[in-house]
């Protein structure tokens, strides 16, 4: 099945707000079996929401909508979806419930204007949004097809929810992706992500190039390329799992065969999701010494839940006297190599490490950009270490002049030396 997505207000075409709904949405949906085939960003403005529907549901066997549904005057997604399928405004018992039970908890005066957010097409079904004050409405069969003049066996489905990306993300969690399913009756899809580094995405594709012209006709391949790594992302579909399952696992097996010493993990989003996957599983445990990455690291890895069952903690050490007497480093080592060098980020990582009694110790160093580089050490210059039980290694990184890109890129690659040390 092909599915659409619009999504609407005026604050995502100026900029004002990231569209994050889309992405949200088509992972979900693409993980569930579906295909999202196009994505629209419209402003709040009836006759181009009214248009964009006719078109879209032309196009589309479903058609996602977010946005528009507030108490504001502003918010017209609704009485706009009633006019276009020839509907009146109806009081829905179960959204007014939930909107009473969530204005009640809060200590909230219902007021006429958010009773107003009960109000719904007397021809769609309500779907119970228990985290939000706006009612999500599913719409399907001669509701669609009597307005747009479709043959009465046409099976359309559109479904329209909250833009707010929590309200959004709970009821596609909890209902909407498994009523699609349902009611199209759709086949498996599964993937599999597979984490490189220590290659560029075209020297990898030069590499598995066989490899990748002798999969099967239902395997799809993705690159997704990211600051210092590549994810490959295989996909299957098709009506039996357990088969999609095997396909996949022989696939892997055979990229293995050819980029087996670049792969630093599966099954993960991030390079600091294999860390953490590693590092749980072993029972290790991790701490940070950062000084051109400014807390990016620490960061990277205290985003993920449950992180503090291996990362002990971390020092954003910009200074040398930071680096000298919190870390450890030794101040001739300063005076001699500076604290650009191999030197001052080996004993970054191996002072971290000992002072807060960790297995694993990492660090970063170097000249971030845009200013601040030599003809010796020019903008970009970076070091890292990790330092282990059994012995410390560096790298010398040559990350150009865009300063983000070698923040990001450092974490990377920092992340990834620590995912080969920590499985030695």
């Amino acid at each position: 099945m092909n599915i659409s997505l619009i999504n609407i207000g005026d604050e995502l075409l100026i900029g004002q707000v990231v569209n994050t709904n889309a992405s949200t949405m088509s992972q979900r949906l693409t993980s569930a079996g579906m295909e999202v085939q196009r994505v629209v960003i419209i402003p709040d403005n009836g006759d181009t929401i009214r248009q964009t529907l006719i078109d879209e549901l032309h196009r589309s066997d479903a058609v996602l909508v977010t946005g528009g549904l507030g108490p504001t005057k502003d918010d017209i997604t609704k009485s706009t979806i009633a006019d276009l399928f020839h509907s009146t405004l109806v009081e829905s018992p179960v959204a007014l419930a939930t909107i009473r039970s969530i204005f009640e908890r809060r200590h909230y005066e219902l007021t006429p204007l958010n009773r107003q957010q009960a109000l719904v097409p007397d021809c769609c079904t309500v779907i119970d949004n228990q985290v939000g004050t706006a009612p999500c409405m599913w719409f399907e069969g001669e509701t669609i097809n009597r307005a747009l003049h479709l043959p009465a066996d046409t099976r359309k489905v559109l479904v329209s929810m909250p833009g707010v990306p929590y309200e959004m993300e709970w009821l596609m969690e909890h209902d909407v992706v498994a009523r699609l399913r349902h009611y199209f009756h759709t086949s498996h899809i599964i993937s599999k992500n597979i984490v490189v580094q220590g290659i560029g995405e075209s020297f990898l594709s030069d590499l598995v190039e066989p490899w990748e012209l002798s999969l099967p006709a239902h395997l799809r391949l993705a690159y997704l390329p990211q600051a210092g790594m590549v994810k490959l992302r295989l996909t299957a579909r098709g009506e039996n799992a357990d088969t999609l399952r095997h396909d996949i696992q022989n696939a892997v097996d055979g990229l293995y065969a050819l980029a087996g010493k670049y792969i630093v993990g599966e099954d993960c989003e991030s390079i600091p999701e294999v860390v953490a996957s590693i590092f749980r599983r072993r029972r290790l445990t991790l701490a940070t010494a950062e000084s051109c990455t400014g807390g990016f690291v620490a960061s990277r890895l205290t985003a993920l839940a449950g992180c503090s069952e291996y990362y002990m903690g971390g020092v954003v050490s910009y200074s040398n006297d930071v680096k000298e007497n919190t870390l450890g480093v030794n101040h001739d080592t300063l005076l001699t190599h500076g604290a650009v060098s191999e030197e001052t980020a080996r004993q970054m990582a191996e002072g971290v490490r000992t002072r807060l009694h960790a297995d694993f110790g990492t660090a970063t160093t170097g000249i971030a950009g845009p200013g601040g580089g030599t003809p010796d050490k020019p903008v970009g210059t970076v070091w890292i270490a990790v330092a282990g039980p059994q012995r410390t290694v560096t790298q010398l990184l040559q990350l150009g002049d865009d300063r983000q890109r070698t923040i990001e890129r450092t974490t990377n690659a920092l992340l990834s030396l620590l995912v080969k040390e920590a499985t030695m």
